[in-house]
């Protein structure tokens, strides 16, 4: 199976998720989002809650890769003088995947998302400085 084929068949899975994900969180985000990315001939799908916190399954030539974006927080605060810790900066990795992922794998990954983007508002204010 060629890469477009296996990104159509994560795509077909993905959306539904994606759009009912938009519905619940219509009236809880910042306006203008929550945005679904879906363009088939770019090779990219997914979704992006807020400015840095982002899922997104993408083509690039033969694989598919997983790409998460969150925002990094500035946590460990007492533990990090003396050296540089920024926080507030967007974090992204890549995962390299398959066709064969599972629904249950991307609902985790939904999951992943949105727990690092309900935990943000928390972990921003604790700061001894």
């Amino acid at each position: 199976m060629n890469a477009a084929d296996g990104f159509g068949i994560v795509r077909q899975r993905l959306l539904p998720m994606l759009r009912a994900l938009v519905e619940e969180l219509a009236d809880r985000t910042i306006p203008g989002y929550p945005i679904v990315i879906d363009d088939p001939e770019e090779g990219i799908v997914g979704i992006t809650l807020a400015p840095g916190f982002s899922l997104a399954v993408e083509r690039q030539g033969d694989r598919l890769h997983l790409v998460r974006q969150v925002v990094q927080h500035r946590t460990l605060v007492h533990t990090a003088a003396g050296r540089e810790w920024f926080g507030g900066q967007p974090r992204e990795e890549r995962e390299e995947i398959g066709a064969d992922l599972t629904d249950v794998a991307l609902r985790d990954e939904l999951a992943r998302l949105l727990a690092a983007w309900h935990k943000h508002p928390l972990i921003i204010r604790q700061s001894d400085s």
